[in-house]
């Protein structure tokens, strides 16, 4: 995993990236972008709740970074002048945003996610009941739906939505898609009771190391235990790649970080930790891994 001193600069980032948005009863010019960007063009018409929707990258240099992931994941970006729309293939993903602050410690890129919920206000109360703190909001925001940002009782930072329309049905997630979003915690119990409550999770499955949420049978989200003196912890997107190797090779050829290769994650040898040209993480995996005749996974 990264040092603390790497982490302390994400999370210093991350504080400014959110300071640095106005307060949400007036959109900036970002956000107003943002609130004409629907999550999907096929909504289903329902909302999800606890299913993770859409990811914002928060980057001081928005073209540097997406010319990375073009490469990289081979997905296709519209840059537009406040904001930058991700697709892979023919579904929409993410955004890209530069923050509007010229603090020198807000050099590193940021992945926020956006996790889904029925009603925002009433999330909202749920999260000030459970410990955590709401940043901004709630907001309407136009054709995306309902918002606020929030943060968890460890400081980690997310974005709640009701989807105008309803959330993506569920499905497979295609190579390049994200497969999964996973929290590092250094007290998995608090933040498993946190974010139960909040998201709605009907069932969590643990191992010593690792904590699985699940709503309506589907896998929804993880969280990993770390060791770190780190006091504000954070979530980390995971995306499906076919080669984790080639991939996490490819990522150094074009400017990246491996942080933590292929096979250094204890029980997952198809998994690997990553950071973007601005210093963004996520995390790349191969999957279904792939398994022997008689069945174990290799």
């Amino acid at each position: 995993m990264p040092s603390p001193a790497r982490l302390a600069a994400v999370f210093i980032s991350a504080a400014i990236f959110l300071s640095g948005c106005a307060s949400f009863d007036k959109l900036t010019q970002s956000q107003s972008k943002m609130a004409q960007t629907p999550i999907t063009d096929k909504p289903s018409g329902k909302a999800i709740p606890g299913k993770f929707i859409w990811h914002d990258l928060l980057t001081p240099e928005p073209k540097k970074a997406g010319a990375f992931y073009e490469a990289l994941f081979g997905w296709q970006i519209d840059y537009q002048e406040h904001y930058a729309v991700v697709r892979n293939g023919d579904k929409l993903i993410a955004g890209i945003v530069k923050p509007n602050t010229t603090n020198e410690a807000a050099r590193n890129g940021l992945w926020i996610p956006t996790a889904s919920v029925a009603d925002v206000d009433a999330a909202v109360r749920r999260v000030t009941a459970n410990g955590g703190t709401v940043l901004k909001g709630p907001l309407n925001m136009g054709d995306r739906g309902r918002a606020v940002m929030i943060s968890d009782p460890q400081r980690a930072d997310m974005l709640l939505l009701s989807a105008k329309g309803g959330d993506p049905a569920d499905g497979k997630a295609a190579i390049g898609d994200w497969l999964w979003d996973e929290i590092w915690s250094k007290d998995p119990d608090s933040v498993e009771a946190f974010y139960a409550a909040v998201l709605g999770y009907d069932q969590v499955m643990s191992t010593d190391d690792y904590t699985v949420f699940l709503s309506e049978g589907e896998w929804r989200a993880g969280i990993r235990r770390v060791k770190s003196h780190v006091k504000h912890l954070l979530w980390v997107p995971v995306v499906r790649v076919a080669d984790s190797v080639a991939t996490a090779k490819r990522t150094k050829e074009l400017g990246g970080t491996v942080l933590v290769a292929p096979g250094e994650v204890p029980g997952n040898a198809d998994i690997a930790l990553i950071a973007d040209p601005t210093g963004a993480f996520l995390l790349i995996q191969r999957w279904p891994a792939p398994v022997t005749k008689d069945g174990a996974s290799l």
